[in-house]
């Protein structure tokens, strides 16, 4: 259960749509006074790894799923064992 909520909160830290909301967000408090220049930029910066990281992660998941897409395409793909499929079934 805990490991489930962590996934969840990192999945959502490093979501592209909640980051770019935060960027709006962001921007209108530092249009309404409410962020200093320092603020803003520490602010912009942190938003900008998460933006870099996010971007990342989802280039690698996509060239994952293309390498097991041709894998299966050329028929090299490695199917489980009955052991790894059971136990798959028993933990999750």
């Amino acid at each position: 259960m805990t490991e489930q909520i962590a996934e969840e909160a990192d999945r959502q830290l490093y979501d592209e749509d909640n980051i770019k909301r935060e960027f709006v967000q962001l921007e209108i408090e530092a249009e309404e006074g409410r962020l200093g220049p320092q603020e803003r930029e520490a602010k912009e910066d942190e938003l900008l790894e998460r933006m870099a990281v996010a971007r990342q992660r989802r280039l690698e998941e996509q060239e994952f799923l293309e390498g097991e897409a041709w894998e299966v395409e050329q028929g090299t793909a490695i199917e489980p064992t009955t052991e790894e499929t059971e136990g798959r079934t028993e933990d999750g």
